[in-house]
């Protein structure tokens, strides 16, 4: 009698020859040489920049960043007097809880010196031009928003305690990204565009890079520190070792996600903040630490301080937590 696979054996079986398909493709085209071999262990969406992270078990993988349901990562943002308000120049953000209703498709926000919660809706509203403001962006440049209204800005400044607009990124105004930030154009999906994140759609950051960080750490930091989209970790025999990231190209993530590596990403204050305790680190760790050993070696970002890689997209899909992934790099 002879015995034939499961739906599950046949299901990953077919996963497993996708993986090595896109994998061969990715090694062929771009003439890498090596590739490592890992999973997606977190997958985590920023709904509003600088607030409370989203962790979830699958999204897609479009030309803005992530998508969960009707969320896209950093679609909102808090607009103070000048510019956008962020965790570093306001702690309050720390205690903002958010969480996602299904039934109404809504954001629900709710903090411990609010009475009520917040529900932002998230069908795209009606586009009006004279709801478009503008604010000035870190690096000097005008920023475009949509101005969700006066109810959320009520909540939102009682809350933070100062002057607060809430900012969404309407289809019609999204941004380009900045050319001086990619450095491989020809690797870039042709739609690529950015919400409110700052340079790119997605960022990666590795266990290993982590664990070997908080071994020269006195206090250890969480990967929070660093407000990725995607962890990797090795899987089975397969390692991943320190700062490999840095040198891969091209990422296969599950059966279609192909993602390019544009740059090690610089690291600003925000690392300094202390989310356990609410408050930011005295000895501005890891900063500290990390510009021991850790500097950009690109451009603009010569001598500054990096952790984790700045991602942009080659080929959209959906992506689950326990995904294997491939990442390709060239050794010549």
């Amino acid at each position: 009698m002879v015995s034939t696979p499961s739906r599950e054996m046949t299901g990953a079986l077919v996963l497993g020859a996708g993986m090595l398909l896109v994998a061969g493709y990715v090694l062929y085209k771009r003439k890498s040489k090596s590739y490592s071999v890992g999973k997606l262990s977190q997958l985590i969406l920023y709904p509003i920049k600088s607030g409370p992270p989203m962790h979830v078990q699958s999204a897609e993988c479009l030309e803005t960043g992530l998508k969960y349901k009707q969320i896209y990562d950093r679609q909102f943002a808090l607009i103070g007097k000048t510019t956008f308000i962020s965790i570093r120049t306001n702690l309050r953000l720390l205690k903002l809880k958010i969480n996602y209703d299904e039934d109404t498709n809504s954001l629900i926000l709710e903090a411990p010196t609010m009475t009520a919660a917040l529900s932002i809706p998230l069908q795209v509203p009606e586009y009006d031009p004279s709801k478009v403001k503008s604010f000035m962006w870190y690096d000097n440049r005008e920023t475009l928003y949509f101005d969700y209204g006066d109810t959320y800005s009520k909540w939102l400044s009682e809350f933070l305690e100062e002057e607060c607009r809430l900012g969404y990124a309407h289809p019609e105004i999204v941004r380009e990204i900045n050319p001086e930030m990619v450095y491989n154009h020809t690797a870039v999906h042709p739609d690529s565009k950015i919400l409110f994140s700052n340079t790119h759609p997605f960022m990666i950051a590795t266990q290993a890079s982590l664990d070997d960080l908080n071994e020269r750490l006195e206090d250890k930091v969480t990967m929070n520190s660093f407000r990725p989209n995607f962890v990797i970790t090795g899987e089975g025999n397969s390692v991943i070792e320190p700062y490999i990231e840095d040198s891969w190209r091209e990422i296969c993530v599950g059966p279609d996600a192909v993602l390019y590596n544009s740059r090690a990403c610089p690291r600003c204050p925000m690392i300094y903040v202390d989310y356990d305790n609410h408050k930011m680190r005295d000895n501005k760790e890891p900063m500290t630490t990390l510009l021991r050993y850790r500097r950009g070696t690109v451009r603009k970002d010569k001598s500054k301080t990096v952790f984790g890689i700045n991602v942009t997209l080659i080929k959209h899909g959906r992506i689950s937590v326990g995904d294997k992934f491939v990442a390709a790099y060239a050794t010549a």
